[in-house]
């Protein structure tokens, strides 16, 4: 039985009034409980003595609904979905020339128009046929986009539907679903793979379950890539830092988000060739990080996302724990990244027993210790490898250290976790004891 939503008139051009009572009236009607004169009487009231064209009409009654939403009345999410929808199906007729009361097109039409000026990849009309897409497209329940609240269905048409280059809007989000169902499935046997494509889509457009955000957002286009998080160890050399930069940019530009390890970068004051105290530090790479994140913007969909990570026991920890601070020198502020400090079991050890912590700088311990400290980790919970290199540098003389109590920076990560939400906290030895594929290295964060 259709969906009285789903067989809802949808008004194109100009409207009268008794249009706008029939719009409120079929996006209501499944929801008798809410106070719908009301709503009623203050939309009609705000569009006196306005014209009424039906996409201002639409939305105009989309911030209605959302005006009355309160948690005692949670159904106006879905009255708002009922009024934006009609504007997002009014929208895609008039740009792929098709009647807004259809609500879906042609799909094959919509693949070969999107694929023709370059949006979609030519591999989905390689893979299927189209009787294939025609059997897919008559699939489709467009009853299904009810399910979103209003906020679910506006993020997705506003970042991840299919636009031109002019971001016209030519996807909608039933076809969305199909087309990642299709992307997905499309190596599979030719025997199965319609049915494993009804499958998928039967699964994700009824919202048990979903995918990863690049792939929500770039399957079936011609760029991007599908996958959603990377992870990346910078070098402790100044190509490295650049070559690692360049790769950020290329990971984010395709949808990624990118996991930074940091902590073999020499901290500030070390040296470079022999020549002391020059080095800047961490702080000034993390900028650079920083200009990325902002700057490679994912097609203009969101912003780069990018977590460093840096050791509780580096020299520049202090200054990283307050990174993200909305105070302070900006010249040491990177508000457009996020942070996670590594946290081994010896420092949990000497903040239970309240004692002193030591900060090393990790180019001066390979250069008189002859080992990276970052490279180990403890094999049990009462130590290990880590702890015996951590007293190996205490006692030290040669090495240079920082001493703060431990708790201190406990309390330091905390402030920077109460004002922004960060540093992460990220336990490597309980990670590196768990990873079955010890034998591929360190798990650094």
């Amino acid at each position: 039985m259709a969906s009285p939503l789903n067989t809802a008139r949808i008004f194109k051009g100009a409207m009268t009034i008794e249009d706008v009572y029939v719009v409120i009236r079929q996006a209501t009607e499944t929801y008798p409980e809410l106070d719908i004169d009301r709503y009623t009487e203050r939309a009609i009231r705000a569009l006196e003595g306005k014209s009424l064209q039906a996409d201002q009409v639409y939305e105009l009654l989309t911030m209605h609904a959302l005006d009355m939403l309160k948690a005692e009345e949670p159904n106006w999410t879905f009255v708002a979905t009922a009024t934006y929808l009609n504007r997002l199906y009014l929208e895609a007729g008039e740009n792929r020339g098709y009647a807004a009361e259809e609500r879906y097109g042609s799909l094959y039409t919509l693949i070969e128009k999107l694929t023709e000026i370059g949006i979609f990849t030519k591999h989905l009309l390689d893979a299927y046929s189209k009787e294939d897409i025609n059997e897919l497209s008559a699939t489709i329940d467009p009853s299904r986009d009810h399910l979103f609240t209003y906020i679910g269905l506006r993020t997705l048409a506003d970042r991840y539907l299919a636009r031109d280059h002019v971001k016209k809007l030519y996807e909608l989000p039933q076809e969305r679903f199909m087309v990642i169902a299709m992307t997905l499935m499309q190596n599979e046997p030719k025997e199965r793979r319609l049915e494993l494509v009804k499958e998928a889509y039967w699964a994700l457009s009824n919202l048990y379950m979903t995918v990863a955000t690049p792939t929500l957002s770039n399957a079936g286009k011609s760029y991007g890539q599908l996958s959603s998080c990377f992870i990346d160890t910078v070098d402790d050399s100044l190509r490295g830092i650049y070559d690692s930069n360049t790769d950020v940019a290329t990971l984010s530009k395709g949808g990624g988000g990118i996991g930074v390890y940091m902590g073999k970068i020499r901290s500030r004051g070390s040296d470079i060739k022999g020549f002391k105290g020059v080095s800047s530090g961490v702080i000034p790479w993390m900028k650079q990080l920083n200009n990325t994140a902002v700057s490679v913007d994912q097609l203009g969909m969101r912003q780069g996302s990018i977590a460093v990570y840096l050791d509780i026991w580096h020299k520049d920890i202090l200054e990283f724990l307050d990174a993200k601070l909305n105070n302070g020198d900006e010249r040491l502020r990177t508000h457009d990244l996020f942070t996670g400090v590594n946290l081994p079991d010896r420092f949990m050890r000497a903040v239970e027993a309240r004692e002193d912590w030591h900060l090393f700088d990790p180019h001066e311990i390979r250069t008189i210790m002859g080992f990276s400290l970052e490279d180990y980790f403890d094999e049990t919970e009462q130590g290990g490898s880590f702890t015996e290199r951590y007293e190996a540098c205490v006692n030290e003389p040669r090495l240079s250290k920082k001493t703060v109590p431990a708790i201190d920076l406990v309390k330091r990560y905390m402030r920077s976790q109460l004002e922004t939400g960060t540093p992460y906290m990220f336990f490597r030895d309980a990670v590196n004891r768990a990873n079955p594929n010890k034998h591929a290295g360190m798990i650094y964060s």
